[in-house]
Order: C-alpha cells, then sequence, then structure tokens
C-alpha cells in the first residue's frame, strides 16, 4: 500500500522528527528495538528516524551504524574510505567535498526481510529520475537502481525529496530483488484514483493516500493487516499506510456515512488527508 507518505492519521499528535522507528515486518508501533544509529561529523553514534530499509541489519534483527544518509550525496571527507576515482581516500587528497552517493548495500540473503546492509559510500553515475540503469552504479548521487532498472531517488525521511507528483514507496533493487529501499515513483494514475473505488486501480493494487496533502495513487497490494507496520512491506488490499517515516502503520479505510469499524474506533476522516469529506480511516 501507499507506504511512504510521511502524514499523520487523522486524531493523532504531530510525529516528531526523533521518534523511534519500528522493528522490521513488526505490528507493535510502539517498538522501537530496530532504533537505528549513525555517526556525526564528530564520529559520535547518535539516534536517527526514518526508514528501518535504510538503518541496515545484521540479520538477526539487530541494527548498524548508517555512517551515510542515502537520501543527499555525501561529501568524501565524510567518507573517509572512499576517493572520487574509486581509491583509496587520502585525507590530503585534495577533495574532501567531493560528492559521493550513498546506497543500501544489497542483502546475501532473504532471511533479513528485505532489509539489506548499511548504508555505504559508492561511486556516483550520471542518471538521475527515470534514467535506464543495470545497477546503482549508473545512477547519480542520491538515487539508486530499482525495478525493472529505472534511477529513482532515495526517500528514507519520507516524502520530502519526492516531486509533487511522486510519493515515497518501496521498491526492490534492480540487481538485487530481494533487498528493497524507499524511493519515489510517480503517482499513478497521474491525476489519482479513488479510495473505495474498486474499479480505479489495475487488479492486485488498491488507492491510497499517498502524500500530506491527500494526493492519492494506486500502489500494489500488501499482507500487513490493520495495526501492522508498513515499514518494510505494503498493507493489504482495503487499507493505508500512514504516519512519519519509521512509524507508519496500516489503517483501515472506511465510509464516515456507515458503521465500518470495529468498537471502539469510528470512522474518522477530515481535510487535508482526507479530500473526500465520507471516506477515512478506522482509529
Amino acid at each position: 500500500m501507499a507506504w511512504g507518505c510521511s502524514v499523520s492519521p487523522p486524531g493523532a499528535a504531530e510525529p516528531t522528527a526523533d521518534t523511534a522507528v519500528h522493528s522490521p515486518g513488526g505490528p507493535d508501533a510502539s517498538d522501537a528495538a530496530a532504533m537505528a544509529t549513525q555517526t556525526d561529523d564528530a564520529g559520535v553514534a547518535g539516534l536517527v528516524s526514518g526508514s528501518p530499509l535504510c538503518a541496515g541489519s545484521d540479520g538477526d534483527g539487530g541494527s548498524l551504524v548508517r555512517t551515510c544518509d542515502p537520501d543527499s550525496p555525501t561529501p568524501a571527507g565524510m567518507c573517509s574510505t572512499l576517493a572520487p576515482d574509486g581509491g583509496l581516500y587520502n585525507p590530503s587528497g585534495g577533495y574532501a567535498d567531493a560528492s559521493l552517493a550513498c546506497r543500501v548495500v544489497p542483502s546475501a540473503s532473504i532471511a533479513t526481510g528485505g532489509i539489506g546492509g548499511s548504508p555505504t559510500c559508492a561511486l556516483p553515475g550520471p542518471g538521475t529520475d527515470g534514467a535506464s540503469c543495470e545497477g546503482g552504479s549508473d545512477c547519480a548521487a542520491g538515487f539508486d537502481c530499482v525495478g525493472p532498472g529505472v534511477c529513482r531517488h532515495y526517500c528514507c525521511a519520507g516524502n520530502g525529496p519526492c516531486a509533487g507528483s511522486q510519493f515515497c514507496d518501496i521498491q526492490p533493487l534492480a540487481h538485487a530483488t530481494t533487498t528493497q529501499v524507499p524511493v519515489c515513483v510517480p503517482i499513478e494514475p497521474p491525476g489519482g484514483c479513488g479510495l473505495l473505488a474498486a474499479a480505479s486501480c489495475p487488479s492486485g493494487e488498491t488507492c491510497a493516500v499517498v502524500r500530506e496533502d491527500g494526493a492519492t495513487s494506486c500502489v500494489e497490494n500488501g499482507s500487513a493487516k490493520a495495526g501492522d507496520s508498513c515499514e518494510t512491506q505494503h498493507c493489504a488490499a482495503g487499507l493505508v499506510c500512514l504516519g512519519t517515516a519509521g512509524l507508519r502503520m496500516c489503517f483501515t479505510l472506511c465510509h464516515t456515512s456507515s458503521a465500518t469499524c470495529v468498537a471502539p474506533d469510528t470512522c474518522q476522516g477530515g481535510l487535508p488527508l482526507f479530500q473526500d469529506p465520507t471516506i477515512g480511516v478506522c482509529r
């Protein structure tokens, strides 16, 4: 479902940027076991929020230190291991400010649930949004090669890096399909779709809210149920993925005029998230 929208469901408290992230695939919204760490400029590890797909995994449910941010180009001096020509970094080389890419390392096993290794500095390529590619090295800094071989911008922190005609969603790496990453993808159809309107999306997809302004898109159905985390998987048909990056979970779409929610939940809608006043989510 709509994996990437960093939006709060109706009636929820406004999320903060430093909230904890879910355990991969875990259903408990209070679970902070997969809290990621990142090394800042001073070399001190600090807590960061955002998608666990960008935090890395040790394969046993633990997290790894994240040394760079896939959403943005990384100065070579911050990487301190890779030179812009592909060689070893030389502190006196004069290229500390040169931009490198930061990409999620593919997992060697499907046992990690689609979560790759800790993001690592890499050489940037020429490809930007929509460019054909065979691997990450064909894509520019901030981008990776996903799906059938297309460069898309990372969005580990949510919709921020995405154009207004895009939203942040889970896609498999083109060269390692068992590893998934959050990237900006086009809204389909371009004008959006109708919530709870089965005919508005192709078979196997559901219409969901995907942006903070209430924009909708057809997204792939998954297996996550209401209350489950949708950080590393899509929600099932009829559900929508809402919340700030790192704390997203599935909610059931509903009609505000009918008692379809299980008590004590009620159907809560409202602008700007739900443009249609007759539609909301059970909460």
